[in-house]
């Protein structure tokens, strides 16, 4: 029985996560055939089979997925290994897998890439938008490097480094009897309906914790939508939301049919903050970086406007 090659665990591994065959070869950029050949003789040398195939879903086997998960270590280590060597250069090449929420992908995310490339020119970013609790778990699993998110939020062992504070504001239509306000108490949600994102989304913890502030009794969550939806969503009614201010130029853009109202308590929003694994070699390299990540985000948020009719 021979041992296994790391190309042939990579591929496994795609197969499970995928669930495909075929959309595993397309995203290794192999061919099918090329594919199933490799994983029928990771098959053949480990003695068990790794996938239940139907004409509908692929799937582990209760031996593979023992097998599955120990291949996703192996991988990882062997990442560990290429990371811990080129640490010592003092910088990052290779691939640099970066994960972020999507309350903060769409409209932070291509700052702190472009800045990453400016500090690690040779680095190949690989950008994916994940929810909050998926984020945290592929970033501890390994199949994340790097995750922006918000925080407070539970991110395990992993190491968090704060980026800035990013307040809210308030969006209602630009009709609403508020709209024509600059600044509102957080007192004074009380009396409105607040839209909500449903839960899995932490911007919906975040914003809810505000609304428990200012005892607001009528609020709803959206179903299966995104902060687009959830702002088109609030430009046609009579309620109001919470939207960071990233997302206020792209949301509450001109002819959006919004309005947004800042808010009088300035301490009132969410930290964005990067995190990785205590482990990572590269952890000294990321640790270096974060004051110049941190300063090109500040600046950012700072061109920002509170308030502003869309």
């Amino acid at each position: 029985m021979g041992r296994p090659t790391l190309r042939q665990l990579e591929y496994a591994v795609a197969v499970e996560r995928l669930r495909s065959f075929s959309r595993a070869a397309e995203q290794l950029h192999v061919s099918q055939p090329g594919l199933s050949a490799q994983i029928a003789e990771l098959e053949r040398r480990l003695g068990v089979v790794l996938f239940e195939r139907t004409r509908t879903v692929t799937s582990p086997t209760p031996a593979g997925r023992e097998v599955l998960a120990r291949a996703r270590d192996l991988l990882r280590d062997a990442d560990d290994l290429m990371r811990a060597a080129e640490s010592h250069c003092g910088t990052i090449a290779g691939v640099l897998r970066v994960g972020a929420i999507p309350t903060v992908a769409p409209y932070m995310l291509s700052t702190v890439a472009r800045h990453m490339h400016r500090l690690w020119p040779d680095v190949q970013l690989e950008l994916s938008e994940l929810r909050t609790t998926d984020l945290v778990s592929s970033v501890i699993t390994g199949r994340v490097d790097i995750g922006l998110l918000a925080t407070p939020v539970d991110t395990g062992t992993l190491t968090v480094a704060d980026l800035a504070f990013e307040p809210f504001v308030v969006a209602v239509a630009d009709t609403n009897r508020m709209a024509a306000r600059r600044r509102l108490r957080v007192d004074e949600l009380g009396a409105m309906e607040v839209l909500l994102l449903e839960d899995g989304h932490c911007l919906r913890d975040h914003a809810l914790a505000v609304c428990n502030l200012a005892g607001v009794a009528n609020h709803r969550d959206v179903h299966d939508a995104g902060l687009a939806v959830l702002a088109q969503m609030v430009a046609a009614s009579d309620a109001a939301t919470l939207l960071p201010v990233a997302a206020v130029p792209v949301e509450a853009r001109p002819g959006a049919g919004l309005a947004t109202l800042g808010l009088a308590d300035g301490d009132v929003g969410r930290t964005l903050s990067l995190v990785w694994r205590a482990g990572d070699p590269r952890a000294d390299v990321y640790t270096r970086a974060v004051s110049r990540l941190a300063a090109a985000v500040q600046q950012v948020l700072q061109s920002r406007p509170a308030g502003r009719a869309g």
